[in-house]
């Protein structure tokens, strides 16, 4: 499964479990319709839209809903977007914000898109920006061609080589899902860093907002130097940013072609923040397999598995899936016990 499948599976079973408590639709917003409708409507209007993610028990979403009811963001919005919440409660906008390739990390955040239905922002806001004034400043930023996050992309892949673009260009990518131009930007950000910069607060923030593969001096330097980094911010933090990063590595479409030195450096990654190896074993044996299969490794693949199990007998269900990969050439049998 694909990290960013993961993710939003994770938002969806979070949807199923919300208690009664619901943000009323706020008059600032269009009632929600068919998003084809939405597009459509935008297009016609020459208007962008733009999309609230939130979910009605998040506190910051509530706080916001309040801000986002006055009467002067109203005649903003209405002047200047087709403007509409997206309850990510619901399956059906989950489902959207997954065919745009859209992630959310976190709620509320403000989606902005062209006229034409192109991403151009994706933004999780904070406290500094829930006013009337933050707001307009936020999405006047956001709907403007010249400034918004997809131009800042573009003006990076025109040459340009401006540090605080870049990050905003970096964070869009992981947002909009776009890892090869990620690990491209991410690369040429830490290009920019001095060595003696490595554990700053901006490169610790460039590996937790931005970066999604372990390949490069920075994280390098970071996953062989935790302890470092646990003396000066929360040890917390340093972990999962150290576990994100590995993983969503791991999960990339890139990983079947990994080296066997690149898989070892990844699982000693995990070792480094006191992940157990029987928990990392598990993350990596179904890579591992695919791996042998694409090396025509069968035997070798079969044999992977055996020793995952240590011998043990494999559970009906898992051997079930196991054997639709591992069968013997010009038969249905199993190479599994």
């Amino acid at each position: 499964m694909r990290l960013s499948l993961f993710i939003i599976i994770c938002f969806f079973c979070l949807g199923q479990n919300l208690s009664a408590q619901k943000i009323d639709h706020n008059k600032s917003f269009r009632p929600i319709i068919a998003f084809d409708e939405i597009f459509k409507k935008a297009e016609k209007e020459n208007k962008p839209i733009f999309f609230e993610a939130f979910l009605p028990t998040c506190a910051h979403c509530i706080a916001y809903d309040k801000t986002l009811s006055n009467p002067s963001v109203k005649a903003y919005l209405d002047q200047n977007f087709h403007a509409y919440q997206l309850d990510l409660s619901k399956r059906e906008n989950i489902l959207f914000l997954r065919s745009k390739k859209i992630f959310i990390p976190s709620t509320p955040s403000f989606i902005v898109f062209s006229p034409q239905g192109k991403v151009w922002n994706i933004e999780p806001v904070g406290e500094n920006s829930n006013s009337v004034q933050g707001i307009i400043q936020l999405l006047d930023r956001a709907k403007n061609p010249s400034s918004n996050q997809a131009q800042l992309l573009t003006r990076y892949a025109q040459g340009e080589r401006n540090k605080e673009n870049m990050i905003s260009a970096a964070f869009f990518t992981r947002l909009s899902l776009d890892t090869l131009k990620n690990v491209a930007l991410v690369n040429d950000l830490v290009e920019l860093i001095k060595p003696e910069e490595y554990e700053g607060e901006t490169s610790f923030l460039l590996m937790q907002k931005v970066m999604m593969d372990d390949d490069n001096p920075l994280f390098k330097y970071f996953i062989s130097h935790i302890k470092n980094y646990e003396k000066k911010y929360d040890s917390l933090d340093v972990r999962q940013t150290a576990e994100n990063t590995i993983m969503t590595s791991l999960y990339s479409s890139r990983a079947r072609k990994y080296s066997q030195e690149r898989l070892e450096s990844l699982k000693k990654g995990l070792q480094n923040i006191g992940i157990k190896p029987q928990q990392i074993a598990s993350r990596f044996i179904y890579l591992e397999v695919l791996i042998d299969l694409d090396n025509n490794s069968l035997d070798q693949a079969a044999t992977r598995v055996k020793n995952f199990y240590g011998g043990k007998v494999i559970p009906e269900k898992e051997k079930e899936f196991w054997c639709k990969l591992l069968k013997k050439p010009g038969s249905q049998d199993c190479l599994l016990p």
